[in-house]
């Protein structure tokens, strides 16, 4: 009896370490691959949180949103992010700059040198889609550009 006792507790044990193990691994692959954000990107949607007591700023968002996706938004090797209308030879360039940050954040900034920065969390990152979420739960969902 006092080994069949042992065994499962062995068998117990030897499990739970098996999914510890499994988890740090699931958790660790769940990196991004931060030079995947190099290039030309152009907003596909935004999913902004609803809320009854904003109306004004929903509209406002709407409003943002068909402008914004009409943009190319360049993202630099150096960190630089240039916006511009690629169809509109007149429009000037806005620039800002971009770093990465701790638990996949990016940090969006006027220069570099500016110590405030808009930070979004990296939802998702790979060849064709980048998706960022904002500090009030406002989703940019990104398509690369060919």
């Amino acid at each position: 009896m006092k080994k069949i006792i042992l065994a499962v507790i062995l068998v117990a044990a030897a499990g739970g370490a098996a999914y510890y193990l499994l988890q740090k691994k699931k958790h660790e692959n769940l990196s991004i691959n931060k030079e995947l954000v190099i290039g030309k990107w152009k907003i596909d949607s935004l999913v902004y949180k609803k809320d009854s007591t904003n109306d004004g700023l929903a509209f406002l968002l709407v409003a943002w949103d068909s402008i914004a996706r009409k943009q190319e938004y360049n993202f630099q090797v150096n960190g630089e992010l240039f916006i511009s209308l690629p169809n509109d030879p007149v429009s000037k360039k806005d620039t800002f700059s971009f770093e990465w940050a701790k638990d996949k954040k990016l940090l969006w900034k006027e220069k570099h040198s500016d110590s405030a920065a808009e930070s979004m969390t990296v939802i998702k990152l790979d060849k064709k889609d980048l998706v960022l979420r904002s500090a009030d739960s406002t989703f940019v969902y990104f398509k690369k550009v060919k």
